[in-house]
C-alpha cells in the first residue's frame, strides 16, 4: 500500500504535462518547405496541428515565399520564427488567432483613443433563428459580453487604426472570428453554422444542448453568476494565465471570464470558479474548476473539477472530480470520483467512484466503486466493487466483490459473486461462486470449488463438495445420525446420538478423507460434546471427545460401508450425577482429580453412508 501513496505523491512532479486538453502552440509538429507561399505554409501547419488559423489579410502578406524546416518543433516556437515579433497569437476554442503587436506605448495611446458601437444580431446560419446566451468576446482585451433574449449583442471598442478580433461562439454551433477596423459604430449580424445538425430543431426552434455537468451541479449555480456559466460554456480558451485571484465566483480578477482561462497560480478567498488550474491553488471555502487541474488544490470545504486531476486534491470536507485522477487525493468526509483513479483516495467517511482503480481507497466507513479495482480497499465498515477485485479488500463489516483475484478480509461478511482466487477471510461469513484458494470464516459458502479449501464451523459447496448422512454404532451409543458438509480436503460433522440407559450425546467435529480409488477411502475425524443423561430427568453428564479413523467401501455413488477404531476421552463430575461410573465399558485410563474424573478407553465404529 505505501507503494502506491509514494506513486501518488511522485504525481506532483512527474509526469504532468500528459494531463489535459493541449494547448494547439505547445503542439509539435514537423514541416519542411522551400520557396512555398506564407498562405500553403500556414495551412500545413494548422493541418498537422489540427486547429484553424484566423487573421486579417491585411496583417499577412500571404501569397510571400517563405523557406521552414522544423522536426518535432512547437507550433508557438514556428510562428515566431515565420512571422516575427510584430505578430501575436491567441487561442480561442479550435482557433489560432494572428494579429498585429503593440508596444507598450502603442497600447498607452489605444486606451486613450474614445470608443466605437459594434452591434447586431447573433444567428443561426441555417433557420436565420436569433440566438439567446451568444458569446462574443474580444481576443485581446478579453472582455465578453452576452446576446439578449432577442439574439442582440452590442460591444463596445476603442478607436484607432487596430484591427480587432471578434470572435463569435455559442454551444452547438461553429465559432466564428471576425475582424473589424474601428472607425465608427457599426452594424453587424453573425450567422453561426449548427454543427449537429438536425439535432438542433424543435418546432422549428434550435433545442438547448447538454452543458458541462459541473455547471448543472445545484452547488455550483448557487454560487456562479449564470453569465459566467453561459460565457464559460460557450468559450473554449486553453492557455495558460500566471495568476488570478477571487473573493467569490461574482468578484474576481478574471471577471466573468473565469471559467474559461487555466490558471498557473489561483487563490480564491472564499469561493472561486476557473477554467483550470496548471500549479496551485488555494480556495478559503470551495475551489470550482471547470475543466483540467495539474498541480496541488486545497479548499477549506471542498474542492469541484470538471474533468481530470493530476497532483494532489486536499478538501476539508469534500472532493467531487467528474474526470480521471491520478495522484493522492484526501477530504475530511467524501471524495466523489466519477471517472477512474490511479493512485490513492483517503476519505475520512466515504469514497465513491465511477470507474476502475488503481492504487488504495481508504474510507473510514465505506468505500463504493463501480469499475475493476486493482490495489487496495480499506474502510471501517464497508468494501463495494460492482466489478473485479485484485489485490485487497479489507473492512470491519463487510467486502463486496464480482471476481476476486487476491484476499477479501471481513469482520463479519466476504461476498464474491464470482469466483475467489486467492483467500477469503470473514468472521461470520464468505460467500463465492467458485474457489480457488481458501475460505477462512465460521459459515463459507460457494457454488462450486476447483482446488482450495473452505475452513470454518460449517462449510457447504453446492457442486463437487461433500455432502453426506451417515448411521453407526459404537460401543457406547448404538444409534448415532452424522452429516458432514464440506469437501473431503475438510469438513464439518454435526452428530446426535442414543445410547444405553437412554443417554444422548450431541456434537461436532472436524475431518478430512484420504481417497485411494472411486472405491475406496480413508477418513480421519475429530468430534467433541456432550452427553446428557436423560433418567429421571435430563442433565448433562460430561463432555466427550472421540478420534475415529474409518475405512470406507463404496458401493455406488449414495451407499458406502465405513468402520474403525475409536479412541475415546471422557470427562464428568462425579458427585453430581446418578451416574458415578461413568459411560465406558471398559478403561484403560481412569483419574479422578479432585471433583473431576477422566476416562478413556479405545472402541469402534461401524456405520454406513448415504
Amino acid at each position: 500500500m505505501s507503494r502506491w501513496i509514494l506513486i501518488g505523491l511522485m504525481l506532483i512532479t512527474t509526469g504532468l504535462s500528459a494531463l489535459g486538453q493541449r494547448s494547439h502552440l505547445s503542439k509539435r509538429i514537423t514541416i519542411s518547405c522551400s520557396s512555398v507561399p506564407l498562405h500553403r505554409v500556414l495551412d500545413e501547419i494548422a493541418r498537422a496541428g489540427n486547429f484553424s488559423f484566423s487573421y486579417n489579410a491585411d496583417l499577412i502578406d500571404a501569397d510571400s515565399l517563405v523557406t521552414l524546416h522544423a522536426e518535432s518543433d512547437k507550433v508557438e516556437s514556428i510562428l515566431e520564427s515565420l512571422l516575427g515579433e510584430r505578430i501575436r497569437n491567441k487561442e480561442v476554442g479550435n482557433h489560432v488567432i494572428l494579429m498585429q503587436s503593440f508596444t507598450h506605448e502603442e497600447k498607452r495611446e489605444s486606451r486613450q483613443k474614445t470608443e466605437y458601437l459594434v452591434s447586431g444580431y447573433v444567428q443561426d446560419g441555417r433557420t436565420g433563428h436569433r440566438l439567446m446566451d451568444a458569446t462574443v468576446y474580444e481576443v485581446f482585451r478579453r472582455q465578453s459580453v452576452l446576446s439578449d433574449a432577442h439574439g442582440q449583442y452590442a460591444f463596445h471598442l476603442p478607436v484607432g487604426p487596430d484591427i480587432q478580433g471578434l470572435y463569435f461562439a455559442k454551444s452547438g454551433y461553429a465559432d466564428t472570428v471576425i475582424f473589424i477596423r474601428p472607425v465608427q459604430d457599426y452594424s453587424m449580424n453573425v450567422p453561426l453554422k449548427p454543427v449537429y445538425g438536425d439535432i438542433l430543431r424543435v418546432s422549428s426552434r434550435p433545442a438547448e444542448l447538454p452543458v458541462n455537468l459541473i455547471d448543472s451541479m445545484a452547488l455550483v449555480n448557487l454560487l456562479v453568476p449564470r453569465k459566467a456559466l453561459i460565457t464559460s460554456e460557450n468559450l473554449q480558451i486553453y492557455g495558460t494565465r500566471g495568476f488570478q485571484i477571487s473573493l467569490i465566483p461574482y468578484v474576481g480578477t478574471n471577471w466573468m471570464n473565469k471559467g474559461s482561462y487555466t490558471n498557473a497560480i489561483s487563490f480564491n478567498l472564499l469561493a472561486g470558479y476557473t477554467g483550470g488550474v496548471n500549479g496551485f491553488e488555494l480556495g478559503g471555502l470551495i475551489n470550482i474548476v471547470r475543466r483540467n487541474v495539474r498541480g496541488l488544490q486545497i479548499g477549506g470545504l471542498g474542492n469541484i473539477v470538471g474533468r481530470h486531476t493530476m497532483g494532489v486534491q486536499i478538501g476539508g470536507l469534500f472532493n467531487v472530480n467528474l474526470g480521471h485522477y491520478t495522484g493522492l487525493q484526501l477530504s475530511g468526509l467524501l471524495n466523489y470520483q466519477r471517472d477512474t483513479l490511479t493512485g490513492t483516495q483517503i476519505g475520512g467517511l466515504c469514497n465513491y467512484l465511477e470507474g476502475k482503480m488503481q492504487g488504495v481507497q481508504v474510507g473510514g466507513l465505506a468505500n463504493i466503486t463501480t469499475g475493476h479495482i486493482d490495489g487496495w480497499q480499506i474502510a471501517g465498515l464497508a468494501n463495494v466493487a460492482s466489478k473485479d477485485v485484485s489485490q485487497v479488500q479489507i473492512a470491519g463489516l463487510v467486502n463486496y466483490g464480482r471476481h476476486v483475484y487476491g484476499i477479501q478480509i471481513g469482520g463479519l461478511v466476504n461476498i464474491a459473486n464470482g469466483n475467489v482466487n486467492g483467500l477469503q477471510i470473514g468472521g461470520l461469513f464468505n460467500f463465492a461462486r467458485s474457489v480457488v484458494g481458501l475460505q477462512l470464516g465460521a459459515v463459507n459458502v460457494s457454488t462450486s470449488l476447483e482446488t482450495g479449501v473452505p475452513i470454518g464451523f460449517f462449510s457447504y459447496v453446492h457442486k463437487g463438495g461433500l455432502h453426506r448422512f451417515e448411521l453407526y454404532a459404537d460401543e457406547v451409543f448404538y444409534g448415532n445420525v452424522a452429516f458432514k458438509s464440506g469437501t473431503n480436503r475438510f469438513y464439518n460433522i454435526f452428530q446426535i446420538g442414543v445410547g444405553t440407559s437412554w443417554m444422548v450425546n450431541y456434537m461436532y467435529g472436524i475431518g478430512t478423507a484420504f481417497i485411494f480409488s472411486p472405491k475406496l477411502s480413508l477418513d480421519i475425524n475429530i468430534i467433541s460434546g456432550l452427553v446428557f443423561s436423560t433418567t429421571p430427568s435430563l442433565a448433562l453428564h460430561g463432555t466427550l471427545t472421540k478420534f475415529l479413523p474409518a475405512l470406507e467401501y463404496r458401493f455406488g455413488k449414495h451407499l458406502a460401508i465405513f468402520g474403525g477404531p475409536a479412541y475415546n476421552l471422557y470427562a464428568f463430575d462425579e458427585t453430581r450425577t446418578f451416574r458415578p461410573d461413568g459411560i465406558a465399558p471398559y478403561t484403560f485410563y481412569d483419574v479422578v482429580k479432585g471433583y473431576q474424573r477422566i476416562q478413556m478407553w479405545i472402541g469402534g465404529t461401524v456405520g454406513v453412508r448415504f
